[in-house]
């Protein structure tokens, strides 16, 4: 019961009402792996979910992070993975069509098309052209 009241007040505590799923919300990072996600405004760390992209776990965690197309044309959800690369998908045709081969290289990918492969600890920065 002290748990669920726990879980219930730290979901409070970690954003806006209604802003993160309750599995989200107590989530504690030492438990496990996580995903470090940084918008314009808002850092939050989330559970890794194998198949999610990147943007989709920004957007269930509350990370203002902007989007428009979610099908990796508009480039709107680039971002930079600075740590964990190895436990996201191979970035795909609409990525290599989109971002050069130097952004791939430095670790740009788009949020709506970078999926979550395996668990481990990752950290990704939005970082639009504009």
């Amino acid at each position: 019961m002290l748990k669920w009241l726990f879980s219930k007040k730290k979901m409070k505590r970690t954003g806006e009402a209604g802003s993160l799923s309750e599995e989200t919300a107590a989530f504690d990072s030492v438990n496990g792996p996580f995903i470090e996600l940084k918008g314009r405004t808002v850092l939050r760390k989330a559970k890794p979910i194998v198949g999610v992209s990147i943007l989709e776990l920004a957007d269930k965690s509350g990370v203002d992070w902007n989007s428009h197309c979610k099908r990796g044309t508009c480039a709107r959800c680039r971002c930079h993975v600075s740590e964990g690369k190895e436990y996201l998908s191979e970035p795909n045709e609409a990525e290599t069509a989109r971002l050069t081969a130097e952004e791939i290289e430095g670790g740009y990918r788009l949020g709506c098309q970078a999926k979550i492969s395996a668990a481990g600890n990752v950290k990704v920065r939005h970082a639009p052209y504009f």
